[in-house]
């Protein structure tokens, strides 16, 4: 196992963290993003989330 130092850690990559990701990735702050799962083929994945807010990830 790896260690990894970061300012902020997010758990949970459906659409609010990987939203929040991107914010404050592009604001310049040190991020992570986990997710427990290996991949995004759930069919939850993506509903909610507005076509606008899709195109900017």
């Amino acid at each position: 196992m790896q260690a990894i130092s970061t300012i902020c850690c997010i758990t949970g990559g459906g659409p609010v963290g990987m939203m929040l990701g991107l914010l404050l990735a592009r604001a310049g702050v040190e991020v992570v993003v986990l997710e427990k799962h290996a991949d995004f083929l759930r069919d939850f994945r993506g509903d909610p989330i507005h076509p606008s807010t899709l195109g900017l990830l």
